[in-house]
Formats: structure tokens, C-alpha cells, sequence
């Protein structure tokens, strides 16, 4: 008779429910071990650290033949150190004589060592999901990974330090977890806080501008002018996720282990090196995890230095910043990673970094800053909502005492913007993701307002995206005034940044004209 037991194993960022059946095989040696069911290699080595742990616990039984274990269903990959418990649940259940232990629908997951610890492993979010999902009554996994199964309502929970601790919670001498479900109360603010910030006005104002609208931002300045800095200040004036992003961002994290459960609210804020690959950006690998793009969903991702990544690599980036998702086509199918985040970039004017400032400092020649900045593509830029020109803080800015106004006062600004968007668009859409017939009709044009925005698009030549971007970001500077209705003023305000002040005066000559 077969003996069968519940694990998972991760595929992307879904798990899988995989039946682990043994049962004793005359066609084997006495006392081989093998797995079927496309086991890769540490699956297989994990056999082997199942069953050193599992075999002191049965009493010094031998198997009278060899033992084939199968894992169903058979065309899955299984890959992942998640069944090693479950292995050592069905050897030792098989030499104890355990009756159909499926019945208890009970999941196990965990790596397992030699001596039978059992030791954390990722992807245990998404596995207390899947057993949600088909019904299960418990999850038994690694005492170290109960922090983050308690973010789920559903089965219950049966942390084990050993082997033997599973064993007994098969048996059914265990009782579960009686720890708090669900993701909690909110955290405070992340990050440094924008008091820090002397001076540099103009970009405190684009930042919040894309904290509120959810609009994508691009800085140029040169070395030491405060764009790192700014940056990573951004997620301290985001407010808090909700329920159902929170639990989306931890599954993510959890499938890269990289969740901290202490800080489930907070938006993520990722910085990948400008020498990350186009795998480590967008996703991949074998098996396949998701990138830096989705890891930063319902957060920041941000390129500092973004014209040295790889030309390549960036080019990726248009359609997720597009459809807020990403698709990898793989052998064994599609993989689709959400990937909803706010692209802030950073980037020096030139190579050696002085070039407009007027000081001389600047060494490079027009075709050394033309090959620099042509390193971004047309479409690349056109899909920054926002950009802006970055000068040197003056020392009496840089110096002074005061401060400026905190985290806390523009994030109250920021959460009162996007209730207002909640409002109108009636769900957690944004300004920067609604559809652009949305948006027109929101804004409530005057005659004046069209006239003067068919104008300026006229004048400076931009695209369809460009001016759909454009409306967008005018609809939040409204938002964040409060106002019903897009005027002039909004309108010339979102022009300024989307030109970044390359055509500061032709901007003020469109004003004055209107």
C-alpha cells in the first residue's frame, strides 16, 4: 500500500500542491531510494536528507525491499528544497505503518538536515495560500518561516523546529498555532525623512507630485546637486499598503526571501546596480524568479546612473512600464509577474557630470554628450511622466539650520491626493493608471484650458503618450490643490516638468501667449 504525502513546491511566484507517494518496490535493491516525478537535484538530494533524519525515528526498521517514491503530478518540474519534510513524512510514515495520512489534509513544508532540523524556506506564503485555496485544514512547516504563514487567514498553522515534531503532528498530538492572523497594523514611515533636504524645491515638489499620481520621474543634475538623496526619500511620503498590496508585495518577497513581516506595510524601494543583467531586472533564471521590476510592485524601483545599464536591459523596461506586468515566455510556458512601481531615475547631464553649469569644469565634447545622452531611447523617455533639471544647493541653502517640511506633512498631502483618486476612479486605481479617456473626462476643461493644451502639444511637438502623460500629471497637480477642474496653471505646471527645463523659456513664452 501506498503511502502519500501533501507538500508544495514554487513555480515562479504561484506553488504547486505536490501528492509525495511511496510504497515498497521489488524491482529495487533493498534499501534504494528513488524518486520519479521530475525531481531535480536537490529535490533528489533532499531524499537523502530525509531519510538520514527520518530513519533514527523508526525504531531502527529496515525497508524489506527498495522504496519508489513518485511525485504527482509527474510533468511538473520539481525543483526547491520546500519537500524535504514531506519526503521524511512519507519514509518515516511508511516504515511506521502510517494509514492513509493524506486523510488528515495536512501540507508540509521545509528543508530538512541531516541530523532533522527543520530549516526555513521560501515561497511558504505562497504554499499556506495554495492549501487555502484547495481546502486544506494545516500547514506544518518551519518554526522561522510562522511569522510570515500568520499574514494568511486560513488552514491552520503547525510550526516544528524537528523531525520529529512533524511526525507527532501527523500522528495528531499537536495542537496549532493560536498566533493573530492577517497582515496587522500599519507601520510607521520608511526611510529618511525629507526635513533632511536643504533647498531643491522644485524636486521635493516633482516627487511629491509622483508620490501622489503614481507617476514615473526623471532626475538629471550633476555629481553631488542631491539625487540619490532625494530618492530615497520618496517611500517615506508614500502612505502605507493595503490589505490586499501588502499580501501581493509579501509573496514577492517571500518567493526571493527577502521578507521582512515587521515591515509589511511599507512600499518597497529597490536599487539594482547599474551592472545588473536583463535577468535580474526583468525576471528569470531556472527556475524562473521574478526581478528587480517585480519586486518593486506597489513600490519605488530606482535607476541611479540609468544611461550606464545596459541599453538593452532598459529597453525591457517599456512595455512593463506600460502594462504593469511582466511576461516571461519560457519552455515550460508563460510566467506573469505583476510589476506596478514608480520608475525614478537619475542621471548626470554628461559624462565627467558638469556639462551646463557654465564653470567650465566641463571637459566633454558635443558628440562625447550626444553618444551620453542618446544612451536613453526616444520611447524610453517618453514614458517618463516627469523630469527635472537638478542645480548645486547655494552653501547659504546648505548650511542654514532650519528645516524643511517633514515626511509626515507631505505624506498627509500625498494620502489626501489618492483619497480623492479613490474616490473618483471608485477602487485603488491612480492617476498615472487609469485610461486616458478617464483622465480628459475628469479634468473638466474650460475652453481656455483646450485651447492653451492643444497648443502647447502643437508647439513642442509631443507625442500621443506625451500628452496623455502630460494630462495625468496635470489631473494630480489639481488633486493635490484640491481643485475639481484642470486649469491653465496646472496645465503649465505639468509642462514644466515633462520638459524637464530644457525649454524653460519657450514654456514661459506659451504662458505668456496664452
Amino acid at each position: 500500500m501506498a503511502v502519500r504525502i501533501l507538500g508544495t513546491v514554487l513555480d515562479g511566484l504561484e506553488a504547486v500542491e505536490v501528492t509525495v507517494e511511496a510504497r515498497y518496490s521489488e524491482a529495487l535493491r533493498v534499501s534504494e531510494v528513488k524518486v520519479v516525478g521530475l525531481p531535480d537535484a536537490a529535490v533528489k538530494e533532499g531524499m537523502l536528507r530525509a531519510r538520514s533524519a527520518a530513519w533514527p525515528l523508526c525504531s531502527g526498521r529496515v525497508p524489506p525491499s527498495g522504496v519508489l517514491v513518485n511525485l504527482a503530478p509527474a510533468d511538473i518540474r520539481k525543483t526547491g528544497r520546500a519537500l524535504d519534510l514531506a519526503l521524511a513524512m512519507v519514509y518515516a510514515g511508511m516504515l511506521l505503518g502510517v494509514e492513509d495520512p493524506t486523510a488528515s489534509g495536512l501540507v508540509f513544508l521545509g528543508e530538512v538536515g541531516l541530523g532533522g532540523a527543520v530549516r526555513p524556506v521560501r515561497g511558504v506564503l505562497a504554499g499556506v495560500m495554495e492549501a487555502r485555496g484547495r481546502g486544506r485544514d494545516g500547514v506544518v512547516l518551519p518554526r522561522d518561516n510562522l511569522v510570515e504563514a500568520r499574514l494568511v487567514e486560513g488552514p491552520a498553522l503547525f510550526p516544528v523546529d524537528r523531525v520529529e515534531d512533524a511526525l507527532a503532528v501527523l500522528r495528531g498530538g499537536v495542537l496549532a498555532d493560536q498566533g493573530p492572523r492577517g497582515p496587522g497594523a500599519c507601520d510607521g514611515a520608511c526611510g529618511p525623512d525629507f526635513a533632511d533636504v536643504r533647498g531643491q524645491f522644485e524636486a521635493r515638489h516633482a516627487l511629491e507630485i509622483a508620490a501622489a499620481g503614481r507617476h514615473n520621474l526623471l532626475m538629471e543634475g550633476p555629481p553631488g546637486a542631491g539625487k540619490t538623496m532625494l530618492a530615497r526619500r520618496l517611500p517615506s511620503i508614500l502612505p502605507q499598503l493595503t490589505d490586499d498590496a501588502a499580501l501581493e508585495v509579501a509573496r514577492i518577497r517571500s518567493a526571493v526571501r527577502t521578507l521582512d513581516a515587521g515591515r509589511i506595510r511599507q512600499p518597497p524601494f529597490r536599487a539594482p546596480h547599474h551592472s545588473a543583467t536583463s535577468a535580474g531586472l526583468i525576471g528569470g533564471g531556472n527556475p524562473v524568479r521574478p526581478g528587480e521590476l517585480s519586486q518593486a510592485h506597489h513600490g519605488v524601483l530606482f535607476l541611479d546612473e540609468i544611461p550606464e545599464f545596459d541599453r538593452r536591459a532598459l529597453e525591457m523596461l517599456r512595455e512593463p512600464m506600460e502594462e504593469c506586468v511582466v511576461h516571461l515566455t519560457r519552455v515550460g510556458g508563460v510566467r506573469r509577474f505583476p510589476a506596478d512601481f514608480i520608475v525614478l531615475a537619475a542621471m548626470n547631464p554628461c559624462p565627467c557630470g558638469w556639462h551646463g553649469l557654465g564653470d567650465g569644469r566641463c571637459r566633454c565634447t558635443p558628440r562625447q554628450v550626444q553618444r551620453y545622452r542618446g544612451r536613453l531611447s526616444g520611447p524610453l523617455l517618453d514614458r517618463f511622466d516627469m523630469r527635472i533639471r537638478l542645480l548645486p544647493v547655494p552653501p547659504t541653502e546648505l548650511l542654514e539650520d532650519g528645516s524643511g517640511e517633514s515626511s509626515d506633512v507631505v505624506r498627509g498631502r500625498v494620502e489626501e491626493a489618492r483619497e480623492a483618486q479613490r474616490r473618483r476612479w471608485k477602487g485603488p486605481s491612480s492617476n498615472g493608471r487609469v485610461s486616458d479617456v478617464a483622465v480628459r473626462r475628469a479634468n473638466g476643461y474650460d475652453s481656455p484650458a483646450r485651447s492653451l493644451l492643444i497648443r502647447l502639444v502643437t508647439t513642442h511637438r509631443l507625442s500621443a503618450r506625451a500628452t496623455r502623460r502630460l494630462e495625468r500629471v496635470a489631473r494630480t497637480v489639481a488633486d493635490l490643490e484640491g481643485a475639481g477642474a484642470v486649469t491653465e496653471s496646472h496645465l503649465m505646471l505639468a509642462l514644466r516638468f515633462r520638459l524637464g527645463g530644457e525649454m524653460e523659456a519657450q514654456v514661459e513664452h506659451g504662458s505668456a501667449g496664452s
